[in-house]
């Protein structure tokens, strides 16, 4: 099958399909009572905004990179919305950073910002001094490169890496008390700003966690990426044609913290309760429900709430979960110069015919 065979782009005129899209995307409102993703909301999308609709319940009939070029469409009416300009001084917020003390700083002085606007920093050296220069965007990019480095650090105790290093919340007990999960909220909201301003970040979240951006129920599948392990032990639960009772399995799972392991029921009573042939199935969906969902949802309703503060629920659903990774971090391959020449903005006086960029540019 050709990989366009589902694209309907030779059947409708795409650029009218992207005008109607964001044309519909200003006016449509929300249904009051309706969660955003549900199936009511996407009914609701499909009768009064048919191009929303399209996007949201089949997307994979839009080309990918028409879908990211609505989805910048968006976010470009959304800042005019609000009345920002990147290269403005209205309502831009001015910010003083300690390079020893990025992440914290940032999340001290960001916390209760608008994202949305334009965040224009000033680094402060060792000795307290503010460093020379002004904040074109490049300083800014700077900042937000060491700060998402530094919260996406496995070594903060936030994110476990999965043997693909990929990374997901953490299920332990501190990481869902209430200053962890403050810290969860924050990163979401940095994390949307990144998609918010085109910024592309260096990290790779497991598939099992990007599905839950887009309101997608985890499998038995899905384990296999978090704990290999578990997951095979599960399958051969699933297919085991001798006497299951013989495996001493009941319904609880084991966990363990700083060296302390914990026995948790799946069930009430559950660690009385053996796992037989006929309920093996249940016992099976409830300990991948656990691992890959009950165990992180604090920290993953903290993180999408942050997250939802810059970008709209239904613009991430135009997108499945490898697409949301490339639009996170692009992709591994050669960069075209002059494609990244043609599109790159220039600030200040500087243009595309100045000496110093051409200069640049030969470099």
């Amino acid at each position: 099958m050709p990989e366009d065979h589902w694209h309907i782009g030779t059947q409708i005129d795409m650029s009218s399909f992207v005008e109607a899209a964001v044309y519909e995307e200003q006016q449509v409102d929300e249904v009051p009572g309706v969660s955003v993703g549900s199936k009511r909301h996407l009914a609701h999308l499909s009768r009064l905004s048919p191009r929303l609709g399209v996007l949201n319940n089949i997307p994979f009939a839009i080309p990918f990179e028409t879908r990211v070029h609505i989805f910048r469409l968006f976010i470009q009416n959304d800042m005019e919305r609000r009345g920002f300009d990147q290269f403005s001084r209205i309502g831009r917020v001015e910010v003083s950073i300690r390079r020893e003390h990025i992440a914290q700083d940032g999340y001290d002085k960001l916390s209760g910002v608008d994202l949305r606007a334009p965040i224009f920093i000033t680094f402060i050296d060792q000795f307290g001094q503010a460093e020379a220069g002004i904040d074109g965007g490049g300083v800014f990019k700077e900042f937000f490169t060491s700060l998402c480095k530094e919260v996406f650090d496995t070594d903060r105790g936030l994110w476990l890496e999965t043997k693909k290093n990929e990374i997901y919340p953490n299920p332990h007990s501190y990481a869902s008390e209430p200053y962890s999960l403050s810290w969860y909220r924050f990163i979401g909201r940095i994390l949307g700003k990144a998609l918010y301003e085109g910024i592309l970040v260096d990290v790779a979240f497991a598939g099992f966690f990007l599905a839950k951006w887009l309101d997608k129920q985890s499998f038995l599948d899905d384990l296999a990426s978090l704990d290999p392990e578990l997951y095979q032990g599960l399958v051969f639960l699933k297919n085991y044609t001798g006497n299951v009772e013989d495996l001493s399995l009941n319904f609880t799972v084991a966990t363990e913290e700083f060296g302390v392991a914990k026995v948790v029921d799946l069930i009430q009573n559950g660690s009385n309760i053996p796992v037989t042939r006929e309920n093996r199935l249940q016992y099976i969906y409830l300990v991948s429900h656990h691992r890959l969902t009950k165990q992180i949802k604090l920290q993953s309703e903290a993180f999408f709430e942050g997250l939802s503060e810059m970008i709209d629920h239904k613009w991430l659903r135009m997108f499945n979960q490898q697409e949301l990774q490339i639009l996170l971090g692009g992709v591994n391959s050669p960069i075209d110069l002059g494609d990244l020449r043609q599109h790159t903005q220039y600030g200040g006086l500087y243009n595309n015919e100045d000496p110093t960029i051409q200069a640049f540019w030969k470099v």
